[in-house]
């Protein structure tokens, strides 16, 4: 019909707009091949023509017959398309705007008299993306592109990644990233308005729900523990009503769930000056978060430097290693032998702390203690702190026993043949591996115990060992759909090469599909790849394996 017709004219149009102007954005970015081009230069320029060439067939097809996937397909490559034009404005910025304040500032120190506004100074990058490089006309056409693509069937506008409790109800707060705010504690039930997040965030306590553009894949850590402590996670792709919400800033709102859509409302009584409230929700809130209780298992001394495949017992008490461990171990004992999983070797709880007390480490053990003990208590900026932490950990020597008996429990795994990780190899692998044992204090460690009321310096790491299988494709499935916790659908994510793109939040979505578990049904997709990166490779992975992982509550 006529009215089918008119928008499928208007997507098809736009699509052509978007190829002319990506083209130009092309031909006015990429970088000339000599001595001076630089290796992020190459790479996003490489990027650019990847997104030019795959948007092209979109638009020979969309010209040709809109055939019924298109809207699909298209969305995947827009995604792409925006974010590798934002990495050009990114580049732009770095690029520019340090030398334009430079020159700027020192002229007007020299010539204030002759020199523009201050102002022209301060948005000169900006105004140099909007005036050239064909990024802010691409701009433009995209934001009514992905409207009309959506419209076609190409995606719906939210995607609720946690239901929360469900919905959630809150005071709405506006905030630039996740990432500045996740050490804070929020003093009343909290819905945040966050312009992006890397899915790395520790959910700050208060907080009962998060909205944002960003599509974090539902395997990102964010993503995990917002399910796991109900709190409310939805991505609003329509930045129109993203930007409306802000509306409601400093209101206590109401967020409903309909299908696949967020509605928001004001409350009545929510004062807008956003006053400290007490009883009701927020005592609720203030008891559940302070009356959280962890009871680490009590630590475990050590026994062993190593222990190959063959000699972990997962029924053993005291635990000697993790969860993780444990569970590997079990299932490959149970799996028949067509199912190849990684053979493992496991650094037990106790090593870590054996190590710091050699001889050889005194000074080491000495620091660290002091900046547990002292520093980190009184610091104002704890993150400091962590950093020191860690770096410390990177400085201890390996006892020559330990050596050995790594070495000869990954032998007796199959995991190394006898005579390899010598030299260099074994430096670089007892990196890795105290890079296990120092991630007990980044920074999302340290906030979630403090949160549970637990010292990260009771945290006991183990390290399992394996090798890396070399994937041309990773997934991660969930036997309950986890956006609806729907019991008859399963949900899966894909990438291309190692699972790192997935459960690291790489940028862009993976291969997302829902599907029904007693197979009435084909696969329902829910999303198309739009990541940039694949990672190949193999060797040794080093992996954490701490008494505090897989912990009810925790």
């Amino acid at each position: 019909s006529l009215h089918d017709a008119l928008p499928i004219s208007r997507t098809r149009a736009l699509s052509l707009w978007v190829s002319f102007a990506m083209e130009n954005l092309v031909y006015n970015t990429a970088p000339g091949v000599g001595a001076l081009q630089g290796q992020r230069e190459t790479r996003q320029a490489d990027e650019l023509k990847a997104v030019l060439r795959d948007w092209a067939q979109m638009t020979e097809d969309a010209h040709k017959g809109f055939p019924a996937e298109w809207p699909t397909k298209a969305m995947s490559v827009v995604e792409r398309m925006r974010r590798s034009m934002g990495g050009v404005v990114d580049s732009v910025q770095e690029n520019l705007q340090g030398k334009a304040e430079y020159l700027g500032y020192g002229l007007c120190a020299v010539t204030p008299e002759k020199i523009p506004e201050k102002w022209s100074i301060t948005l000169f990058s900006e105004e140099l993306v909007r005036g050239g490089g064909c990024s802010f006309v691409l701009s433009s056409f995209l934001r009514k592109l992905d409207k009309a693509i959506r419209a076609q069937g190409g995606g719906a506008n939210w995607q609720i990644i946690s239901q929360g409790d469900p919905g959630a109800t809150g005071w709405l707060e506006q905030t630039p990233d996740l990432m500045s705010v996740q050490a804070k504690t929020f003093d009343r039930p909290t819905i945040l308005l966050a312009n992006s997040l890397s899915g790395e965030e520790e959910v700050p306590p208060g907080v009962v729900g998060v909205i944002t553009p960003d599509a974090p894949d539902v395997l990102a850590h964010i993503s995990v523990r917002a399910r796991n402590l109900k709190v409310m996670f939805a991505t609003c792709f329509d930045s129109d009503e993203f930007e409306g919400l802000a509306r409601f800033a400093n209101k206590r709102v109401k967020c409903q769930l309909s299908g696949d859509k967020v509605t928001v409302e004001a409350l009545a009584g929510g004062d807008e000056g956003g006053g400290k409230s007490g009883g009701g929700l927020l005592g609720a809130l203030a008891s559940a978060v302070g009356g959280v209780k962890i009871d680490l298992p009590p630590p475990t001394k050590f026994s062993k430097y190593a222990l190959p495949e063959a000699a972990v017992d997962p029924e053993a008490h005291p635990k000697v290693h993790g969860a993780k461990t444990t569970n590997i171990v079990k299932s490959r004992r149970m799996l028949p032998a067509w199912i190849q999983t990684p053979r493992s070797a496991v650094v037990p709880f106790g090593v870590f702390e054996k190590v710091m007390s050699h001889a050889d480490n005194k000074g080491v053990a000495d620091e660290y203690k002091r900046l547990v003990d002292k520093e980190l208590h009184a610091a104002g900026d704890p993150l400091k702190v962590l950093e020191k932490l860690k770096r410390c950990i990177k400085d201890l020597k390996a006892p020559s026993d330990m050596v050995a008996a790594v070495k000869q429990a990954l032998v007796d795994s199959d995991i190394i043949q006898p005579g390899q990780l010598e030299g260099g190899d074994w430096d670089d692998a007892f990196l890795a591996l105290k890079g296990v044992w120092a991630s007990k204090w980044n920074d999302r460690a340290y906030y979630s115990c403090k949160k549970a009321n637990i010292g990260v310096e009771f945290v006991q790491m183990a390290v399992l060992v394996q090798r890396l299988v070399e994937a041309e494709y990773a997934f991660v499935i969930h036997t309950v759909n986890p956006s609806n916790d729907d019991k008859d659908y399963m949900y899966a994510e894909v990438v291309v090469g190692l699972g790192e793109t997935l459960v690291g939040n790489f940028p862009g979505r993976a291969l997302g599909f829902t599907m029904r578990k007693d197979l009435s049904a084909p696969p329902e997709i829910q999303s198309l790849p739009s990541k940039s990166v694949a990672l190949f490779g193999g060797g040794l992975i080093f992996r954490s394996d701490s008494n505090g992982e897989d912990l009810p509550g925790f």
